[in-house]
């Protein structure tokens, strides 16, 4: 049986609305222990649990997720299910009932969350904007999970104000700070060399939304207007941090980001005009798109600075980000209508009508 104490106490103490200090205290611990408790480089004693669960308001049963494996595989099955209706034009609507189904069942759960929101985004938009809002706004402050949380930021369409753009920041910052480097380069060892691998990835996403914050890509409603050059510029920025570290034809579940970044290339030239420039990045955006809408069961990455990266299709909680979605952006941004009677873009748009 899968242990999943780790994760549990991380996320109970955040649901309590503990710091690692506060746990710590009431334990009669180090803040240390328990923050190797939850990187899982260490288990609490087992006659620690009781009193770990008292602490968190739950049973030990629910605290070592014994409970959570039948949960677990339901919401697999939501998720899957959720995308195999939504792509059927005859069942499409079924895939909102079920992700309202989904929601009811498993509010709690952060995959469950963007699942409904995908649903709210794709058939009520307007007359769920606030729901959409205060889930998006929920996940960001409370999940580790990078790929939901680039989700999460990329349907609230924006910061609404300076200080939610500095807590998603900060939140970040701390995150960053989290490891112990001093261990991890002081051991030539192939424990610390996996350490690096696993963190890798973390670092680089770091970077990616420092990029996305300090520029105001996030948000629409600007109070300092950036140009479209000033966007491109910063875009390309990512783009640059991410191909040093990843291997053409080697990306796995990274293969999202050539969908992102050569989507908001595409807008961006589109919104300027630039006929060639918007359908290059807009051909190479949709490559990316269905690439990672048929990631394979299990892969295992080449590159020497991420073969330890775990991997499997299960695994990768932002697949429900759905071609469908893009196909409905693109169908309402006007800035593409200069190049929609182009073959090259029909050519392209045409991959995401998969049946």
């Amino acid at each position: 049986m899968e242990i999943r104490i780790c994760e549990n106490i991380r996320r109970l103490r955040k649901e309590k609305n503990y710091t690692q200090e506060t746990l710590a205290n009431m334990l009669s611990i180090t803040p240390q222990s328990v923050s190797k408790w939850e990187r899982g480089e260490g288990y609490p004693d087992i006659t620690m649990l009781p009193s770990i669960a008292s602490c968190l308001g739950v049973s030990i049963d629910v605290l070592l997720g014994n409970d959570q494996m039948i949960a677990e595989e339901r919401i697999q099955n939501y998720i899957s299910e959720y995308k195999r209706l939504v792509i059927d034009e005859k069942m499409r609507y079924s895939a909102f009932t079920l992700a309202q189904n989904a929601y009811e069942e498993y509010s709690y759960d952060y995959r469950i969350m963007m699942l409904y929101v995908n649903a709210l985004k794709l058939f009520h938009p307007e007359s769920s904007k606030n729901e959409i809002e205060r889930i998006c706004k929920t996940v960001l402050q409370n999940c580790d999970d990078k790929v939901l949380c680039s989700d999460a930021a990329y349907f609230l369409n924006g910061f609404r104000n300076a200080d939610d753009r500095m807590q998603f920041l900060k939140k970040y910052i701390e995150y960053g700070q989290d490891w112990n480097w001093f261990k991890v380069y002081s051991l030539d060892s192939e424990e610390s060399k996996i350490m690096m691998q696993h963190d890798i990835m973390d670092k680089w996403w770091h970077l990616n939304m420092y990029i996305y914050v300090l520029g105001d890509l996030f948000n629409e409603d600007q109070t300092r207007q950036i140009s479209h050059e000033e966007k491109i510029a910063l875009i390309k920025k990512c783009q640059a941090i991410f191909n040093a570290i990843m291997d053409e034809g080697d990306l796995g579940e990274y293969t999202l980001y050539v969908g992102q970044y050569n989507e908001f290339l595409a807008r961006e030239y589109a919104a300027l005009g630039k006929k060639e420039e918007t359908l290059h990045h807009f051909e190479k955006a949709i490559d990316g798109w269905v690439a990672y809408s048929q990631l394979p069961m299990e892969y295992e990455y080449k590159n020497i600075l991420m073969t330890h990266r775990p991997y499997t299709a299960e695994s990768v909680s932002g697949q429900h980000y759905d071609l469908e979605r893009y196909k409905n952006d693109i169908n309402n941004n006007s800035d593409f209508d200069f190049v929609r009677n182009d073959e090259c873009f029909k050519a392209a748009y045409k991959k995401l009508c998969i049946e």
